[in-house]
């Protein structure tokens, strides 16, 4: 199985580049951030890694797309090739272990196991022409272009508003009517997303503080007779912190500092 690992190391070097940095792949699955990714038990089974002396060898490809119907999601493949098969000669087996809605991947009822439609595997012509790094595109397009006139499973709405209500509270976490057993749980990329644009919102929010403070001080200390206009410990403050982000930091930090004591 030596062109297996030869072609994942491949793909390595190329799939940020080949995604806009939106894959990642490994050989052990170091995605697995949440239980809405497969079961323990489907886990226990397929856990080997790229190693020979398992029965398959397989690596993982996380795809979180930035657009789209999907945007902000997360989401984990598992490529396998068994040892027993003539892999490139024979199509790898791809199986998606993040539950979502998707008219091509079917994850309903704990399904994780070769459960992916993509045209690549259709047209596998033994590793002449189709590699890894197509199966990537592949199914990144699946993503931004879902099939619904080609489902893999059928109680996915072919109505496009529908659809694409019910792949955000698939990812966004809630309860698809006439879907599957299960609530979905929130993915775990689209909370670390969320997570991200909380942090984002409060730097912002510091940083127009700082500007606002910095306006005050330079609109006040303009003034001709400012000195006359303020207490003694107001002035030496004023003309003891000249920029914005000293006073921002100094408040700042003597405000963490009483509430961590």
């Amino acid at each position: 199985m030596a062109r297996f690992e030869k072609d994942f190391r491949q793909l390595c070097r190329q799939i940020d580049s080949l995604s806009a940095g939106q894959a990642r792949a490994s050989c052990d699955n170091i995605f697995n951030h949440s239980n809405s990714i497969s079961r323990a038990s489907f886990l226990s089974d397929t856990s080997s890694d790229c190693d020979d002396s398992n029965n398959s060898q397989a690596f993982y490809i996380e795809i979180t797309p930035r657009d789209g119907p999907y945007a902000h999601g997360s989401f984990v493949f598992r490529i396998e090739a068994s040892t027993d098969s003539d892999y490139p000669e024979c199509q790898p087996t791809v199986s998606c272990l993040t539950r979502l809605y998707h008219p091509n991947i079917d994850t309903t009822y704990q399904n994780r196991y070769n459960n992916v439609c993509v045209s690549t595997l259709n047209d596998w012509d033994g590793g002449v022409n189709s590699t890894f790094e197509d199966l990537l595109q592949g199914l990144m397009f699946l993503f931004h272009s879902p099939n619904p006139d080609d489902p893999l499973t059928s109680n996915v709405s072919i109505d496009e508003k529908e659809f694409l209500t019910n792949v955000r509270i698939a990812i966004e976490g809630g309860t698809i009517e006439d879907y599957d057993s299960e609530p979905f749980e929130m993915n775990y990329g689209y909370k670390q997303y969320l997570i991200e644009q909380e942090k984002q919102q409060q730097q912002q929010q510091i940083d127009e503080g700082e500007k606002l403070d910095d306006n005050i001080i330079s609109i006040l200390t303009r003034e001709p007779n400012f000195k006359q206009l303020f207490t003694v410990e107001t002035l030496d403050f004023l003309m003891n912190n000249t920029s914005a982000s000293s006073i921002s930091h100094s408040t700042r930090h003597n405000k963490e500092t009483s509430i961590s004591s």
